[in-house]
């Protein structure tokens, strides 16, 4: 019989306790919260605060920014004066709320990005919905389990995607397995 503290895994291909272990990280995780991580070549996770400061972005070589909080932080006006090219994505951090909607279009916007310059990706903090949009790109274009994807970006930055968003990554990792699009290790 299950109690109220199990978890009950009905993913095929993605333990949702592999993701929990993985955001717990190894000895090497990152601690600490910065502005912004670099998580491979030409993709940067951040928050508001690096999201806003422009100057700092076009130093940094920033072509392309996805904003994971649309409408409550938008200085895409900013962006189109100095040439980001710029992506808002309406999402509330809340379990219930179906970001996996946004993940195909979102990872696109991040492929394109790194192929022709450097991507910011941000929510407020950086911690919840503009990880688990990465760790969707990570998936569909670097062909990383959803698993992986989250061990990978824990390692640069510390995150921590609510339950509803690490289900519906494992919710997509089942997906693409049956798809024939991801293939486990």
């Amino acid at each position: 019989m299950a109690t109220g503290t199990q978890t009950t895994n009905c993913y095929k291909t993605c333990p949702i306790e592999e993701l929990y272990r993985g955001l717990r990280g190894s000895p090497f995780a990152k601690r600490e919260m910065t502005d912004f991580s670099e998580i491979c070549r030409n993709l940067l996770l951040g928050n508001e605060s690096i999201a806003q400061d422009v100057s700092k972005l076009k130093s940094l070589g920033v072509t392309h920014v996805l904003n994971a909080a649309h409408g409550a932080i938008d200085v895409s006006k900013e962006y189109e004066k100095v040439g980001i090219e710029y992506l808002g994505v309406p999402a509330d951090d809340v379990p219930t709320y179906n970001l996996k909607q946004h993940f195909e279009p979102a990872a696109a916007f991040i492929n394109n990005a790194v192929k022709k310059g450097k991507v910011l990706v941000h929510c407020h903090v950086g911690y919840s919905r503009s990880p688990t949009l990465v760790a969707a790109y990570l998936m569909l274009y670097q062909e990383l389990t959803a698993q992986e994807s989250i061990t990978l970006i824990r390692g640069k930055r510390f995150i921590g995607p609510n339950d509803g968003f690490l289900r519906q990554l494992c919710e997509f990792n089942d997906q693409l397995v049956e798809e024939g699009r991801l293939e486990l290790p």
